[in-house]
C-alpha cells in the first residue's frame, strides 16, 4: 500500500515554492525501493538498490516502508535525515503504533464517500489476532491492495510496540547508511539546482493549478491532484532524484507538499546534463514496452478509445491494462478524462514530439 497523503507537520520557508528539503525527499526515495518490479521511468538507482539486498533484507524492507508505513512517516520538519532518525529514536514506542492507526485512520477517512458501507475501524477488535489485523486493512484499503504476507508480520511488531520501534529505527539507520546517504550526497547539488532554476521563474502571478501544472509538467486534462493541494495554507515542491513521472503529495494541517521529479522548467537556458539524461530515461523507458507501444498505436489510429475497449483489444486483464495506462498517463504520453463514470483515453501528440525533441537536443553536442 502506498497511502497518498502523510501527516508532516507545518513547516515555514521563505517565499520560496520549490525547497529540496532531505528528510522528506529522501524519505520518499526510501519508500520507493520497496516494489517487486521497477514502475516505467523509475530512476535505475531503485532497481540497483534492491539487486543490491539480500532476499531477506528486501522483506524487511518491504515489511518496514509498507506494512509500517504511517509509523515511520516524518512527523515534524526534520531537516536533515539523520535528525529525521534522530526524532525517531527519541519516540516512545507507543506513539509508533499511534501514529499507524491515525494514518490509516487517515486513509478511512479520505476515502469513505467513495465507499461508504465501510465499517469504521476497529482497532482494539484488530488487536486480537493477525486475521482481525488484516480483514482492518482490507476493510479501508480493499483486497487487491493489502498484502496478506506483509500485514501478519507486522501484525506481530504491532502488538509489541518496542520491538516495533527497534526494528524501524535500525532499519532506516540501517538503509540510510548502507544505501542512501552515499546517493544523497550525489544528487543532491542536482536537486538544488533543480530548485534554484524554479524559484528564479516568476512564480507569483500563477495560481496553485497552474503552479501545480508549470513546476510538475502534468497536462492541462490532469487534475486529479489538485483537491489535494488547493484545501491548505501554504504549498512547496520538493524535486526528487528517483521518482521519475510520477507524484507524491503530503498533506497536513494547512501545508501541502508536492514531490515530482526533479528537472528544469520547460524553455530554461540552463541544461544540467544529469538532470537531462535522467528525464530523457525515464520518458524514454515508457516507451520501452511492446504492450505499451500498442496502446499508444491504437489511440493514434483510432483518436479515443475507453479503458474497456483497450483491455478487449489488447486481450490483457483489468489491472494488467490499468497499470499500463497509468505509466502512460503519468509520463504524459496520455490524456485521461472521464465520460459517464468511465475513463477515456487520448495520445497526446505534444509531449511525445517534445520527448523526441529532448533526445535531438541532448544529442546535438558538436566539437569544436
Amino acid at each position: 500500500m502506498s497511502p497518498i497523503g502523510t501527516m508532516l507537520d507545518s513547516v515555514k520557508t521563505d517565499s520560496k515554492k520549490v525547497v529540496t528539503n532531505t528528510a522528506i525527499n529522501a524519505f520518499v526515495s526510501m519508500v520507493l525501493v520497496v516494489n517487486d518490479e521497477n514502475e516505467a521511468g523509475i530512476h535505475e538507482w531503485v532497481t540497483r538498490t534492491m539487486l543490491k539486498m539480500s532476499v531477506e533484507e528486501r522483506l524487511r524492507h518491504k515489511l518496514v516502508t509498507n506494512g509500517l508505513y504511517f509509523a515511520i512517516v516524518p512527523q515534524t520538519y526534520a531537516g536533515t535525515f539523520d535528525a529525521y532518525i534522530d526524532q525517531l529514536e527519541a519516540t516512545p514506542p507507543s506513539k509508533f503504533r499511534e501514529q499507524l492507526f491515525a494514518g490509516y485512520d487517515y486513509v478511512f477517512d479520505r476515502y469513505q464517500d467513495e465507499m461508504p458501507d465501510r465499517k469504521k475501524p476497529d482497532w482494539e477488535h484488530a488487536l486480537i489476532s493477525a486475521k482481525n489485523y488484516v480483514a482492518q486493512l482490507i476493510e479501508i484499503f480493499g483486497e487487491d491492495r493489502a498484502d496478506v504476507e506483509i500485514e501478519t508480520k507486522a501484525y506481530e511488531y504491532v502488538i509489541d510496540p518496542p520491538a516495533l520501534k527497534q526494528l524501524v529505527v535500525s532499519h532506516i539507520r540501517w538503509f540510510w547508511n548502507t544505501h542512501l546517504k552515499s546517493e544523497w550526497e550525489r544528487v543532491l547539488p542536482m536537486l538544488i539546482e533543480s530548485a534554484n532554476a524554479f524559484n528564479s521563474q516568476n512564480l507569483d502571478g500563477m495560481d496553485r493549478e497552474e503552479l501545480f501544472r508549470f513546476i510538475t509538467g502534468k497536462e492541462k486534462n490532469d487534475s486529479k491532484w489538485i483537491n489535494f493541494i488547493e484545501p491548505a495554507n501554504e504549498l512547496y515542491f520538493l524535486p526528487n532524484p528517483h521518482i521519475g513521472p510520477y507524484i507524491r503529495t503530503a498533506i497536513v494541517r494547512d501545508t501541502a507538499y508536492v514531490i515530482f521529479g526533479a528537472h528544469l522548467p520547460e524553455g530554461s537556458n540552463i541544461h544540467i546534463p544529469e538532470l537531462d539524461r535522467t528525464e530523457i530515461v525515464s520518458k524514454l523507458s515508457a516507451l520501452a514496452d511492446d504492450t505499451r507501444l500498442t496502446i499508444l498505436r491504437l489511440l493514434a489510429e483510432r483518436g479515443e478509445m475507453r479503458s474497456t475497449e483497450i483491455m478487449d483489444e489488447i486481450k490483457l486483464s483489468q489491472p494488467s491494462i490499468s497499470r499500463y495506462l497509468a505509466q502512460l498517463t503519468a509520463n504524459g504520453y496520455l490524456n485521461e478524462k472521464r465520460v459517464n463514470s468511465a475513463k477515456v483515453y487520448t495520445l497526446n501528440f505534444d509531449r511525445i514530439e517534445k520527448t523526441l525533441h529532448a533526445v535531438a537536443a541532448y544529442l546535438s553536442v558538436r566539437k569544436n
